[in-house]
């Protein structure tokens, strides 16, 4: 089946109350409590007895034990009389009961937990679980990071990794259809795809051997802002250890084997070349490079200093935090941030007669360049401005307004239309073509149009000159 016969299937299945709902009407009963120095054999026999998944441990700060924690206590020969402190993983992290049920799903995809405990008056009065936020959904996005989990017999050409498109637009509609806004969505399958990267990493590394120094998966552009939707190519880089220039070979090796591996899985590759099979570097020639972007900037380094700044580390043991510090130099850069302003600017959305902004018949292509793509510049030019390093658009537009470079209220105007925008890129992408927008639909969308060029005539007076 493919992505749009999986979308439309999905769209006409029906569903409970949806993610919106707030995490306490999910909440049933009391969680069950359990002291730091109970031993894991009778925390086992009260979750047994109590039909628990999980235990809160009463330590400070809180912890939790799982049914998964008490199967490694067994497969590691553990004691019986453990403490369950000694296995319990802590501090937890929870949600007041007020929040959305989509909280709890971005919170399980992004640190891969499965329980999420639910805070009301400074308490925990319950825990939600994966098999609760499944349930509340005809296709769950926590059901397919788990075939990516157990995928992989086969190596990185298991027929079970391939094409997950169909997959990924069926939770997007899902999603869509649930309420879930563009840019929430997004965040969801980026994660996917950073647990789809992950896996194809340990099945490379099963066929190379181990890794012959320490290093680091990188994701660029949307992938490193967690900003993506169904059609976003790859954006990769490879960074290891200094000391080793034989290892070369090996990354090569890794590089490609993943990459080849993420597009037959329906991740197409990078049509202008920003993939880890040709930014596989050691890390101090990453330095050199991000220097040379910095201290003699042209047309062509800017554009690739831009990817770059959305770099966020997928997985990998080495330490990239050098990488942002070279990059944060930035900030002392007039230049760089003029160049970011005046790029911008020349893709504001385009207007017709009695300036009124196109929003008719807008395609997938025409959205991304006339409305999100100078969002997204324009968050870069404000997070490197306030000297941020946070990789998402939303973190870096709150980073400058804490920092007075925009005002609040213009912060969370931009993102609304972000949003509104990349609802309207996935509807289009969803159905395969433009499709003529209704009344509502094309208001809104014209309001966030106006809203980007209102931003972008704004970005002229803190970074003047052409554009």
């Amino acid at each position: 089946m493919d992505s749009r016969a999986a979308a439309r299937e999905s769209s006409g299945a029906g569903r409970e109350a949806g993610l919106a709902a707030p995490l306490a009407d999910l909440v049933a009963r009391e969680p069950l409590f359990v002291a730091p120095g109970t031993t894991v054999a009778d925390v086992a026999l009260a979750m047994r007895e109590g039909q628990h998944s999980c235990a809160m441990v009463t330590s400070r700060p809180d912890g939790i034990v799982t049914n998964g924690d008490l199967a490694r206590v067994v497969a590691e020969r553990r004691p019986p009389d453990t403490p369950v402190e000694q296995v319990m993983s802590g501090p937890v992290r929870t949600l007041p009961a007020a929040a959305p049920l989509i909280r709890a799903l971005l919170l399980m995809l992004d640190v891969g937990i499965e329980h999420v405990p639910v805070v009301r008056d400074g308490r925990i009065v319950g825990v939600v679980t994966d098999v609760d936020v499944i349930r509340q959904q005809s296709a769950s996005p926590l059901l397919v990071a788990d075939r990516i989990r157990r995928a992989g017999a086969g190596g990185t050409d298991d027929p079970a990794l391939a094409d997950l498109s169909a997959d990924l637009a069926r939770v997007a509609a899902a999603l869509l259809a649930d309420g879930v806004d563009g840019l929430r969505i997004a965040t969801v399958v980026a994660g996917l795809r950073d647990a789809l990267t992950i896996r194809m990493i340990e099945l490379a590394e099963r066929e190379l051997g181990r890794p012959p120094v320490p290093y680091a998966w990188l994701a660029l552009g949307s992938q490193g802002r967690m900003e993506q939707l169904l059609r976003s190519d790859q954006d990769t880089a490879l960074a290891f250890a200094d000391r080793a220039d034989e290892a070369g070979a090996y990354f090569a090796a890794l590089a490609e084997r993943v990459t080849e591996g993420l597009a037959a899985a329906g991740v197409p590759r990078c049509p202008g070349g920003f993939m880890a099979t040709s930014w596989c570097r050691r890390l101090d020639v990453w330095q050199r490079t991000f220097r040379g972007w910095l201290d003699e900037p042209h047309a062509r380094s800017l554009l690739d200093a831009q990817v770059f700044l959305d770099l966020r580390r997928v997985t990998g043991d080495l330490d990239v935090d050098v990488l942002d510090r070279a990059l944060a130099r930035g900030r002392d850069r007039p230049g760089i941030q003029l160049a970011l302003a005046q790029t911008a600017r020349r893709f504001a959305p385009r207007t017709r007669r009695f300036r009124l902004v196109r929003a008719d018949r807008l395609a997938p292509a025409e959205l991304k360049l006339r409305g999100t793509v100078p969002i997204v510049l324009l968050g870069r030019l404000y997070g490197l401005a306030a000297g941020s390093a946070e990789r998402t658009t939303a973190g870096r537009l709150h980073a400058a307004a804490s920092a007075n470079l925009i005002s609040g209220d213009a912060a969370e105007t931009l993102l609304d239309a972000y949003a509104v925008l990349l609802s309207a890129r996935l509807r289009a992408e969803l159905d395969g073509e433009p499709a003529p927008l209704s009344t509502p639909q094309r208001r809104e969308l014209q309001i966030a149009l106006r809203t980007v060029r209102t931003a972008l005539q704004a970005s002229a007076l803190t970074h003047p000159g052409p554009g």
